[in-house]
């Protein structure tokens, strides 16, 4: 595994912080990006402290296009390849909120977020021997729907109902990515990582957010799982795939219909104005 390269989104704590970790043990030059925090630089010292590893830290805005863009463009001048990426990133919110290209707070981060890094890393993803993009996903994502006539949206924010379609989404352009990248050296699946306790619950007071954390598993066990995406050799040529845990499994009705995953695609290339060139 020595100098494969991972970029890892929202790897400042919980799930993606242990995961940034247990990679660079293993020799992979991680590239953490993450907001710009003193929380995000705290994380990167802790990072190289406990991995013993090369880590970078660079910065960005996940619920901004734009932020994004530059960052990737940063990201290809520097960097000839990128072997893995893993759209760690995500957030539950309680309360309706805009991002700032309009977005639902929620879907910015969870799935536009997911969809343009995505994208817009594929040049250098392809210049890898075996590149893989790993996706955060959610086994809440059976309760989700596909609200088409309203761009994804939901008439009355409900913050379960959002996060609930976010994970949908997310579960439908690994697929469809997957489809489209069939002929390349980039495999794509999505993965469960179990209830775990992470900054998910940062919204909800803090006496609920430790009876929560006190009762579901620890970060440890939930980095697991993309640790085993982003390393395990019997993994090489497995793509389009949803994963409970370290299990592949098949995903529900819900999230198979292929007609439907194409009008998300062309929408979402709509909404976000990011289109990938086959």
């Amino acid at each position: 595994m020595n100098n494969k390269i991972c970029l890892i989104t929202g790897c400042n704590s919980g799930i993606g912080k242990i995961t940034a970790i247990e990679l660079a043990k293993k020799g992979f030059e991680i590239i953490m990006l993450v907001r710009d925090s003193e929380k995000s630089r705290i994380a990167f010292e802790e990072i190289k402290s406990a991995s013993g590893g090369k880590v970078i830290l660079k910065y960005v805005d996940l619920a901004s296009l734009d932020s994004i863009k530059k960052i990737s463009e940063e990201i290809k001048s520097q960097y000839d390849r990128i072997d893995i990426l893993i759209n760690n990133a995500g957030l539950f919110k309680r309360s309706p909120e805009t991002s700032v290209d309009s977005f639902e707070m929620t879907l910015a981060v969870n799935y536009y977020a997911t969809f343009v890094l995505s994208i817009l890393m594929i040049p250098l993803l392809e210049k890898s021997k075996k590149a893989r993009i790993i996706n955060l996903t959610s086994e809440l994502y059976k309760r989700g729907k596909v609200n088409l006539d309203n761009d994804f949206g939901i008439e009355k924010f409900d913050g379960n109902k959002a996060y609930a379609n976010s994970k949908l989404l997310v579960v439908y352009f690994t697929k469809e990515l997957s489809k489209r990248l069939e002929s390349k050296n980039i495999s794509v699946n999505c993965v469960h990582p179990g209830v775990v306790g992470t900054d998910v619950f940062r919204e909800y007071p803090k006496w609920f957010a430790h009876f929560i954390n006190l009762l579901i598993s620890k970060p440890t066990e939930g980095a697991k799982p993309s640790v085993y995406l982003a390393s395990s050799e019997e993994l090489d040529n497995v793509t389009g795939k949803y994963f409970y845990k370290k299990k592949q499994k098949d995903s529900e009705k819900i999230a198979n219909d292929l007609g439907l995953s194409e009008k998300i695609w062309i929408k979402t290339e709509e909404l976000t104005g990011i289109k990938y060139a086959e």
